[in-house]
């Protein structure tokens, strides 16, 4: 029996949920990710002041001072803000499927270790855990387990939804950190 890592969404921070549950342990905190996003933040604005004060630096500047750089009010990150946490913490990396070098990983999905997967201001992840997939989605009371062929078809309806799916590249995922509340797989 596999003891699952699961959080449930709190607030509007599914993206941090996202990554803890990818990872199988309470690795980020919303203030972690927070101090990522005002660094990228601070790096792009000083890139746009450097490049000139043009009406896109005008405009992402006022939309700096509504908190909407990346991370809302709500608790949002951006994708830049995930990506550099996983780059930070365990040397893997984000990439697109859409990306031709990537679509050839979409054709045989069981193969990968996990994907993240985003629409509109919504995060979760699949993970391979003892060679079976799951579904961690924070929204949801627990994880849900998919078959391999499940799995590609749920990638492909997700991907023809407006979904974005993410591959998770360049290192291996940790083996789950189980906690006292983790869902019994």
């Amino acid at each position: 029996m596999v003891l699952l890592y699961h959080e449930q969404q709190v607030a509007a921070l599914c993206g941090q949920h996202c990554l803890n549950n990818l990872l199988q342990g309470p690795y980020f905190t919303e203030w972690d990710l927070a101090e990522i996003a005002q660094e990228l933040d601070r790096k792009e604005k000083a890139l746009m002041l450097e490049a000139g004060l043009t009406d896109e630096a005008r405009a992402f500047m006022t939309q700096q001072r509504q908190g909407t750089g990346n991370v809302d009010l709500d608790g949002n990150f951006s994708v830049q803000v995930l990506s550099v946490a996983l780059e930070r913490s365990h040397s893997l990396r984000l990439e697109d499927s859409r990306r031709p070098e990537n679509r050839n990983a979409m054709v045989r999905p069981e193969m990968q270790e996990g994907f993240v997967l985003n629409r509109s201001s919504h995060w979760y992840c699949m993970r391979r855990l003892d060679g079976q997939w799951w579904q961690m989605n924070s929204a949801l009371p627990a994880p849900e387990r998919m078959s391999n062929s499940h799995l590609a078809a749920t990638l492909a309806q997700l991907a023809a939804d407006s979904w974005t799916v993410f591959l998770i590249c360049g290192g291996q995922l940790p083996a789950p950190t189980p906690r006292s509340d983790a869902a019994p797989a």
